[in-house]
Parts: C-alpha cells; structure tokens; sequence
C-alpha cells in the first residue's frame, strides 16, 4: 500500500479495523459444508474475479488489470478467513479489511463510481451464493443450516463493504488534490525505481495514462530551464533539478523534444532508446552519463543526443573507477612511451583489435604509409609481447581501448599523471 493509502483512513475506518462485529455460531452440518469446500476456495476466488471482469463494465480493459489482481486477492484472502472462522479458528481482519479499503480507493482513483463497487460485489455474492447452493443440495443440507451460512455471508460482506467506502472516500479525496504535485510524484517515482503500486497510484491521481514503454530525457538547459506547460500534458518534467527530467510515452518522444528545442533552443537533450517503465529508472542513468561523456569530449556535443547511437560508450563508462584501474594494469607498456609515442601507437594498435586488417589496409584507414604501420606494428608487439595471443586479454585490452583512447584525444591526462605518480611513490 502506497503513503498516500495508509495515511487515508479516516476515524470511522480506524474504528472499524480495532474489532470484528459478533458472528452467530453456525450449526456442525454447515461447518461441515463448509469444511468440504475448503480446499477450492482458490477455484472460487477466481470465478469471482472473472465474473467481476467481465460483469462489471469497463473492467474488461487492460488497464485494469492489476485492481483485478486486487480485487482476486482481496476476495480469495477473505473467503479464507471467512472459513476459518466458521470451522472455529483464531483469525485477524485487519488484512482483509485492508484489502478492500485499498480495492475502494483505487476504484476511485480510477474516476469510477460508486455504482462499479456495488455491481461488483453484488456478482461476488451471487457466485458464491450459487456454490453454497450447489454444495448445500449436493450434502443435503437443511434450510436452517443454509439459512445460518447464508446470515454469516451477509454481516461479513457488510463489514467488507464498510470498508471499500472508507477506501473509496480517501481515494475520491486523493483525487482532488493538486495534479501537478502528484505529476512531480510520479516523476520521482518512475525515475527512483519505486513499486509499481505507487507508480500506478500516483499516476491515477494525475490522470496520466501509463504508458508500457516510456522515453526518458535529460536536459542540460543551464539558467534556460524547460517548463512544464511548454510540454504539454504528454510529458513528465521537473524544474530546478539539473539536469532537468522528461519522460514521456515512447510514442510521443519525437513531439516532446521537438517541445524541449522550441522552449529552450540552447539546451542539450540527452534522449535515451525506448525502455520498459520499470527501467525508467537505468535509462535516466544512461542518458545522463550520455552528458557527461559530451562535457568529456567523448561524445560529439549537438543539440540532441540520441543515446543509442553511443550505447558503446555509455556501457563502456560505466564504471569510471574499473576503467581507471585496469588501464593503469593493462596499458602499463603504453603509459612508459612519450606522448606522441603513446598516441599513434594506442590509434593503431585500437584499428587492428577493431578490424584484424591487414597493414595496407589498417594504413589506409590511418592515412598514413603501410610501412609506418608495419613499424608501429613491430614497436606494439615489443610492449604487448604474447599477451597479445590470450583472447581473454584481447578482449580486455579492446574494451579499454574504446573506452580510454577518446578520453586521450580529447585532453584527459589523468591516466598518465596517475601512473608518474605510482611511478614515484613505487
């Protein structure tokens, strides 16, 4: 249950949790009816549900598909207490009760009215009914016993409809309240990972339709901050975070950051590939390391970056720290050559991991002679020696080629200051 449905309950909902109401003692033949149908309660519990979905208008809708699973939860958990306390056994409420509180409040949350509950729980009570009906001729029951059963049902189904309008009332309260706020809840949720129920209710209280694939956006827009009425209400943003967060439906992404380019044409947006919702959050990480990597001069800096297109790179800098110690392991022959030494050397030796050309042909991608290359060839193989037989190292050494050599090129010295310096305290 999200923050927002524990805080909901009022007074008369609290009171209703502290105590189960009496219920009358039911003679042995209907606890032994009841005792034989034990075992299909599960069988029953979702008969009910598919009754309710297909009852009950509108439910039918994918959308809905997750209060039906509260809604089977809810009735199969309360037909096991209503079990066990008929066959005699300590049993606690307050979950049950919860339960259908937390079934009322999304009905609310959903805009539906109170007509949707009541029409669900009569087709509840009908399936069951039908059952014990069924059971009751099979077992010959009397008609006091079933009348007994039948009394049970009704005060349970009372406090369980109790409680789904306590639930129903703090929801169509949540309802109401400011929009934008739960938009910039919902923000945060998609962006921090957080549960789905969450996400689903903080989405229903903004009447944002959640869409199955999002596109997450960071935009590094500096004191040109992107604001929210120019995306309309398609997109998710946040002011006064840097950078600053979009995310829309993948369907809308193009209309979005054509948005972004109109309100702020000096910012830089980061586009991340479509994900899943539940990955919105790793695909905030991707787009934002994507900035880094253009303020690194890894990445060429346009307008828009679309991340895709460097997946590579973002993968391969994923983990700083690792890039750096293993460069200071397995580039150690390069870092003792001169500057200009080291940096024809690492192009060369990164085209031929890259290609396995041959040296004309790696010498034509360079623009330089086949000759030059065949030299370099000859100084690589002097530094690197048989490790550059072991697959395994190749691959390592590829990697952190790719990841390394950009960095280089775009003036970052601190590999080679970091080795001096383990040079001199070595």
């Amino acid at each position: 249950m999200s923050r927002k449905e524990r805080e909901s309950g009022d007074e008369a909902g609290r009171e209703s949790m502290r105590a189960a109401p009496p219920r009358a003692a039911l003679p042995g033949s209907a606890q032994w009816m009841i005792s034989s149908l034990e075992g299909r309660v599960r069988e029953v519990a979702e008969q009910v549900t598919e009754q309710v979905r297909s009852g009950v208008p509108g439910l039918a809708d994918p959308a809905d598909a997750r209060l039906l699973d509260l809604v089977f939860t809810a009735v199969h958990n309360a037909m096991r207490v209503f079990v066990d306390e008929s066959l005699g056994r300590e049993v606690s409420y307050l979950p049950v009760e919860d339960m259908f509180r937390k079934v009322g409040y999304r009905v609310a949350l959903r805009g539906r009215d109170l007509d949707t509950i009541d029409q669900g729980m009569v087709i509840a009570v009908g399936v069951i009914s039908d059952e014990l009906r069924v059971s009751a001729a099979e077992n010959e029951l009397s008609a006091g016993a079933l009348n007994a059963i039948n009394d049970a049902i009704t005060t349970f189904v009372g406090q369980l409809t109790e409680q789904i309008a306590v639930g129903y009332r703090a929801g169509a309260q949540a309802r109401s309240t400011d929009s934008g706020l739960a938009r910039a809840r919902l923000l945060t949720a998609l962006l921090a990972g957080t549960d789905e129920d969450e996400v689903e209710t903080q989405a229903a209280i903004a009447g944002w339709e959640l869409p199955d694939q999002v596109t997450v956006i960071a935009v590094e827009a500096g004191d040109q901050a992107v604001r929210g009425d120019a995306l309309g209400p398609k997109a998710l943003t946040r002011t006064g975070r840097t950078p600053q967060p979009v995310v829309c439906a993948t369907a809308d992404a193009e209309e979005v950051v054509a948005a972004i380019r109109r309100s702020a044409p000096q910012a830089r947006a980061s586009v991340c590939w479509p994900v899943p919702r539940g990955d919105a959050s790793a695909a905030w990480t991707w787009a934002t390391r994507a900035l880094s990597l253009v303020e690194a001069r890894v990445i060429p800096a346009r307008p828009v970056i679309e991340c895709v297109r460097f997946r590579t790179e973002i993968w391969l800098h994923a983990e700083p720290v690792l890039r750096r110690q293993l460069a200071q392991e397995l580039l150690q022959p390069l870092f003792n050559e001169t500057e200009n030494s080291r940096e024809i050397l690492s192009e060369t030796l990164l085209v031929w991991l890259e290609t396995r050309d041959s040296a004309p042909a790696i010498a034509a991608r360079l623009g330089v002679h086949p000759q030059t290359v065949r030299y370099r060839w000859k100084r690589i193989n002097e530094l690197f020696g048989d490790s550059l037989h072991d697959p395994d190292y190749v691959v390592q050494l590829t990697l952190l080629l790719k990841a390394s050599v950009p960095l280089w090129v775009a003036g970052d010295q601190s590999d080679f200051r970091r080795f001096r310096e383990q040079e001199e305290t070595g």
